[in-house]
């Protein structure tokens, strides 16, 4: 397995788009869309609670992560884990400048949570080990495919085109985009989702400068955890 300490600069050789990239997007937005609209109701029906995340994260395997692996396998020359940069690690600079990053936005997430969002740490102290074992299960397997797909795959065909910012941005709005059908679907349209949509660009960003810097999917997905489960365990 290779250890690598050092950001990888991606010397874009073309400024256009795949076709075959920009398809499989279109493809996978539209089957997400389809999913939340007509099976989002199904998940609703089903009562006991593995069952259900069985059935939901099932279909989330089926639809962001087998395809993916399908299009990686058939289009690039690396293998799957080299091309989603899952056998490197950060180490040297590159570890203390992801670890200051990872440190210091968890802070700046537990203070907002606490003093300005109306948090509590009592949840923590009231989850039973089922409950705990149900949370970091789920959560753990949707931010890892989360990031395999956005910072592993979509960031990494843009950043080889073009710019990191640029490719960051592009990849951010992506991120954001994917969440809208679920809210519109159990929301409705409504106010909250700017607030809720300018998290998810601040945590998209922050997790595409990790990769960047770290040249690593694991540093995104130990923030993308630790996030989230800050989100749920802290705030009403």
């Amino acid at each position: 397995m290779e250890i690598n300490g050092t950001m990888s600069e991606t010397h874009p050789q073309s400024h256009r788009l795949d076709r075959r990239f920009v398809l499989f997007l279109a493809c996978f937005y539209a089957a997400w869309s389809l999913r939340v609209v007509l099976l989002m109701p199904v998940d609703a029906y089903i009562e006991n609670e593995w069952i259900q995340q069985c059935w939901s994260q099932g279909l989330r395997l089926t639809i962001w992560v087998l395809p993916l692996l399908i299009y990686i396998k058939k289009t690039e020359t690396e293998t799957l884990v080299q091309f989603l940069r899952l056998n490197t690690f950060p180490q040297g600079k590159s570890l203390l400048a992801g670890s200051g990053i990872i440190t210091g936005f968890l802070c700046l997430c537990v203070m907002s949570a606490l003093f300005l969002q109306g948090g509590s740490i009592s949840n923590i102290f009231d989850l039973t080990p089922y409950r705990w074992g149900m949370l970091l299960t789920t959560m753990s397997f949707i931010c890892i495919v989360e990031e395999i797909f956005y910072r592993g795959f979509v960031f990494r065909k843009l950043r080889e085109i073009s710019s990191f910012h640029k490719a960051n941005l592009i990849t951010t709005i992506l991120f954001l985009l994917i969440h809208m059908p679920g809210w519109l679907y159990m929301q409705g349209p409504h106010w909250g989702l700017i607030s809720l949509g300018a998290g998810i660009v601040i945590v998209g960003w922050v997790l595409g400068w990790l990769v960047e810097i770290t040249n690593s999917l694991w540093p995104p997905i130990f923030l993308h955890v630790l996030n989230n489960l800050a989100s749920v365990l802290l705030l009403p």
